[in-house]
Formats: structure tokens, sequence, C-alpha cells
């Protein structure tokens, strides 16, 4: 079939597929880490992935973007782009970990080995270092050997955790082992760079520094939008430590973990449907709001099955997987699930806006978000986790308030106020209710109510929206 050479439905198939497989892997992994480590040890592990992720936005600098496109614009510029950005990550990397290295040193909360330091340090230069040969790659359109690759190494992860006995099961052991892998990772997707795409590659010859101040002045746009990223998904869970115990950063992160597969689907699944939106976005607006009252209306309903479900065996999903010593997340979990829904619809609202070009609209919500949720956020921690959870789903409330104003304006009112009022409503009242009352009810009970809710959201997809699609 013509569609199965398809290059982007290649790509996209074989990144799907990696990326799926590797979550599912990834809840596999944090099964023996969270049971062996246990709440204080977990969240100590977490701590030097959340920092990694703080940090490496420095490092990064928002190029990425700007080497895919200059890369899958002019490929016969490989050698600049990859020589001048590499110069300009050198910089900025510098300064993330003498940044990294001075809050660790100075942080008086912070009571973490040499060797937690070292790995945190070396994290952030592999990141660097992976993201700049991926950018070449996927400016080439060559994305399945990243899929694969890391596909290879979530395998090795896993054999390790399982494989390492439980007299060396501890957080120095498990540092040193991950930093080897994502090193050994490196080295063999740079060594695979090299052969397809460097040495058949044309030398770059210096002619001062325009080169840098253009890639630049690209960048701020994206590092400004990485910096906002960070500042509502990552500072906060960084202030557990500050404001809480460190076993809370465990207890939050697990069901980060839990759901990241849940919200890579939504992610996947809008990245699929970006070019045909971006398009009936200039060629039919009606169809255009007609299509996008309909994805929210999937999104929605899918939310709210998928946290109903989660509410009828949270209890003994946790136990199961995690133990007794983790009853406590199950709360925590739920409420993130309630989260996850809003979270599904402020990515819908943010497809909307760039499929109608208005990034600059965007990048200010944004900001407003990071602004109003932050003293959200900082009371939010004072709790631990379960209050950090809450935080966000009450961040999400806020914030949608405007949000949700601009997104009916743009689909030209389409979506009615009484519809705005009910999912809301309904959403809100929901999470109260099943984080204050638990479903105590026979397991065989629990199940019909969830294989009833799982029937009847099938039914309503494809007997009302699938045929509204259909139609137009």
């Amino acid at each position: 079939m013509s569609i199965l050479k398809n290059k982007v439905f290649k790509n996209f198939s074989v990144l799907a597929g990696t990326n799926i497989i590797i979550q599912i892997l990834s809840i596999l992994s944090s099964v023996r880490l969270a049971r062996q480590l246990h709440p204080d040890g977990y969240g100590l592990f977490n701590l030097v992935f959340v920092q990694v992720s703080i940090f490496s936005i420095i490092a990064l600098y928002g190029l990425r973007t700007v080497i895919i496109r200059h890369i899958a614009r002019n490929k016969d510029d490989i050698r600049k782009v990859l020589t001048v950005s590499n110069q300009i990550r050198i910089v900025s990397t510098f300064l993330a970990l003498l940044i990294a290295l001075a809050y660790n040193l100075l942080n008086k909360h912070q009571s973490e080995s040499k060797v937690f330091i070292v790995a945190l340090l070396l994290l952030i230069i592999f990141t660097v270092i992976w993201d700049s040969i991926e950018s070449i790659f996927f400016g080439f359109e060559k994305m399945e050997i990243s899929g694969f690759i890391n596909l290879l190494f979530t395998f090795v992860w896993i054999a390790e955790i399982y494989l390492i006995p439980n007299n060396y099961f501890n957080i120095t052991v498990l540092l040193v082992a991950y930093v080897a892998n994502q090193g050994a990772k490196t080295l063999i997707y740079y060594f695979w760079l090299n052969r397809k795409i460097l040495s058949q590659s044309r030398p770059y010859l210096f002619s001062g520094f325009n080169d840098h101040k253009d890639l630049i002045k690209q960048s701020n746009f994206y590092f400004l939008l990485s910096i906002i990223g960070v500042a509502i998904n990552q500072v906060p869970i960084l202030l557990l430590q500050f404001n809480s115990t460190i076993d809370q950063i465990g207890l939050f992160n697990l069901g980060n973990r839990i759901l990241s597969p849940l919200q890579m689907m939504l992610n996947m699944l809008l990245t699929a449907l970006f070019p045909m939106l971006a398009r009936l976005a200039v060629e039919n607006k009606k169809l255009f709001a007609q299509r996008i009252t309909s994805l929210i209306n999937i999104i929605v309903l899918s939310g709210i099955w998928g946290a109903l479900c989660f509410a009828l065996f949270s209890y003994d999903v946790v136990h199961l997987l995690y133990g007794a010593a983790y009853a406590t997340s199950a709360n925590v979990i739920l409420t993130q699930c309630w989260f996850t829904v809003m979270f599904f619809i402020s990515c819908t609202i943010g497809v909307v806006l760039n499929s109608l070009d208005k990034q600059k609209l965007l990048t200010q919500m944004t900001m407003i978000y990071a602004v109003v949720s932050a003293p959200i956020f900082y009371f939010g921690t004072k709790h631990g986790a379960i209050g950090l959870a809450w935080a966000f789903v009450i961040a999400a409330f806020v914030n949608m308030t405007y949000q949700w104003v601009i997104f009916r304006k743009l689909l030209q009112n389409q979506i009615s106020v009484l519809y705005s009022f009910l999912i809301f409503s309904v959403i809100g009242t929901l999470s109260l209710l099943t984080y204050f009352y638990k479903i105590e009810y026979s397991f065989i009970i629990r199940l019909i109510i969830a294989i009833v809710l799982t029937i009847s959201l099938l039914v309503y997809i494809f007997k009302v929206e699938y045929q509204k699609i259909k139609v137009l």
C-alpha cells in the first residue's frame, strides 16, 4: 500500500509505536523502583530527573525547532547549523551546569551525595548532545532510528532494574547504571549520525558571527516558551522539596508515570489532527468549528470515563503495583486524573490557536497561566503531593475562565454557554465526589460499572460523534 511507503506515516508510526511501548515499560520499571527504594528513596531518585528537566532548558536554549526547520528547508547547511548551534550550546550548557552545581551546593535543603551531583551534570550534558543529534535526524525526516535506540535502551534499563540484587539496589548504583546507559545511547546515536549524514556533508567555513546571531534570535521565542513550560510543570514539583518532604516528590511523580501514556496518546492524536485542522481553519471555518466541537466532546467524555474507571479501582491498582507503602498515592493519582481532563481541554485550545496562526496569543495565555498558577502551586506544595495535585486542578479551573472565553470566540460561539457550564460543573463535581467518597462496592459490581461506562462511551462516540464527522 502506498500509505505504508509514505515518509510522514512511517515516521509517525515508528515514533508512536516505540513511545507507547516505552511508556508501558516505564511503568513496569517504576514498580520495582518504587517498591525497593520506598517513598523517600523513590522521591530522591525522581528529584534527579526533575532537576535535569529544569536545567536542561537553559542548556538547550530553544534551538531544537530552529535546527529542525532550517535543515528541513536546506539540507546542504547541515554542517553550518550543527557547528553554529553546538557552539551556542557549549556556552548555554556551561551556564546550565554552573547554575545546577551552585543550586545543589548552596541549597540548605539539599543533602545529596557527590554521585547525585555528578549524575545530574552528566545527564544534562547527554541530554544536550542527544537533542542536537536528534534535531539533525528529524530535519532529514529520519525519525525511526531515535525510536529504536530509545526502545533498545529502555529494555536494557528494565533488565538492569530487575537483575540488580536487592543488596546492591540503591540510588548510587541506579544512577551510575542510568548515566552509563544514557552515555552509551548517545554515543551510538552519534556514530549513526556520522555514518549516515555527516560523512556525506560538505564542510562549514566560518564567516563571522552573523549565523550565531540569527540562530539565537530565532531561538529566543522557543526558549521563553520552554522556560514558561518548566515553570508550570517542573518547578512546582521541585518546590515539594522545600515546602514538604522528599517522599512527596516520589508520590507525585508516581501519578505522572501512570498517566504519561494517556497524555502521550492525546499528544499524538492532536499532532495527527493538526495538519487537517490547520487546513480547515483557512478553507472552511464553519467545518473547522464543527470538528473541534466534536473533538472536545470526545476528549471530555473520554477523560471523565478514564477518571471514573480509575476511581473505581484506584486502591486496587496502587496496592497491586506499588504496595501498601504507597496507599496514600491513590488519591494523588485520582486527583491528577481530573487535572488530566482539564489538561486535555487546554491542549485542544492550544491546537486551535496554532491552527489559526495565533502563536502570539498562545504565548501570552501561557505566560498568564504561569503567573496566575505560581501562588496556587506554592501554597499547594505546603500540603505535600496531594496539595500539589489539587493545586494543578484548581489552577486549571481558574485559568480556564479566560481560556474558554477566547476559545468560544475563536469558534464563533458555536459552543453554548449552557454546554460550557455543564461540562465544567460535571468535572468539578465528580472530582470532589470521587476524592471525598471512596467507592467501596464489591469488585464485581465495580467491574460491571466500568464495563457499562465503557460501552456507553463507545456507543456515543460511534453513534453520535463519528456520524457527525462522517456526514461532514
